[in-house]
């Protein structure tokens, strides 16, 4: 794989015309309860959606071949007045493991704060410099997908990418809440609630720096080093998730981030530690992270 500051590096002597977009999305929709009327309404919705983010040049950044693939499933769940739709949309996002012939979750989220109007014959066109319910919605993904992606490499993740990403989102959020969308996703609200803005708010504020910095070790530290000492990349994954945990502990408040990362990898997590001789090792991990703990305890019946 070529680093990621390979590829920034080729846009100093690359015509922007030939340089690559850098996501390659799937994206589904299901319409199951809505009315006949509605679903024909969204008949190109779906290929709409996903001309807009394989379409666009989202940085000035060429990727090459080397495309983030993500996925945007988008569950419609009734409309409240004519063309105004109400629907949740699961996230993902993965990337390769470093020599390892295999993806890794990066991001797995669940929204279900979201509404927007939309008709057959509506243009989907990128417009920076205004608010829109439905497309300020997917460009806030699409650079919290960018963002999450650079934080799990080391060039762009301590040369400040992923932050440059993640405060595009950033200023997609404060546009909404200027728009007076309070209460529809993009307030910031406790960490024990999923919302754009609060999500956002941990991202971009240095208070929450360290949450960061072990996500990447666990990717960078951990899993890309799996290919040349298992045993070294298996001791970083564990100490990039006990610093997590103590991290919660000091703050003494629910972390969304934390939160947010252990609901994309606590199956990863349980199967890098199956068959682990270390003794009580998913006891630990219970301990670490009580959200998931029937997955350790069914896996803790199985190692006995």
């Amino acid at each position: 794989m070529i680093p990621r500051i390979a590829l920034t590096i080729l846009t100093l002597v690359l015509p922007a015309c030939v340089l690559s977009q850098e996501l390659d999305c799937d994206v589904t929709i299901t319409t199951s309860q809505l009315t006949t009327e509605a679903k024909e309404n969204l008949a190109n919705f779906e290929s709409q959606v996903k001309d807009y983010f394989n379409g666009y040049r989202w940085t000035k950044d060429d990727f090459g071949n080397d495309k983030i693939h993500c996925s945007i499933n988008i569950a419609f769940l009734g409309m409240t007045s004519p063309n105004h739709y109400v629907a949740k949309a699961f996230i993902g996002s993965q990337r390769p493991v470093f020599k390892m012939n295999q993806n890794t979750a990066v991001l797995r989220i669940l929204d279900d704060k979201w509404e927007f109007d939309y008709t057959r014959t509506q243009a989907m066109t990128h417009v920076d410099s205004h608010f829109d319910p439905l497309l300020s919605f997917f460009d806030f993904y699409a650079y919290i997908i960018l963002g999450y992606d650079a934080d799990t490499y080391k060039d762009t993740h301590e040369g400040g990418k992923a932050t440059e990403y993640f405060q595009k989102a950033k200023d997609i959020t404060n546009r909404a809440i200027g728009s007076g969308q309070i209460g529809s996703g993009w307030d910031v609200t406790s960490q024990s609630t999923y919302t754009r803005g609060q999500l956002i708010e941990e991202l971009t504020n240095p208070k929450f720096q360290p949450v960061r910095d072990e996500i990447y070790r666990y990717h960078y530290h951990g899993l890309d080093l799996y290919y040349k000492d298992e045993g070294k990349a298996r001791s970083n994954i564990f100490s990039a998730i006990e610093k997590l945990a103590k991290f919660q502990k000091k703050v003494n408040q629910p972390v969304l981030l934390v939160r947010t990362f252990f609901d994309t990898k606590y199956l990863e997590i349980a199967d890098k530690f199956t068959g682990d001789q270390e003794e009580g090792i998913f006891d630990k991990l219970e301990q670490i992270d009580p959200m998931h703990i029937q997955t350790y305890e069914n896996l803790k019946s199985k190692s006995n």
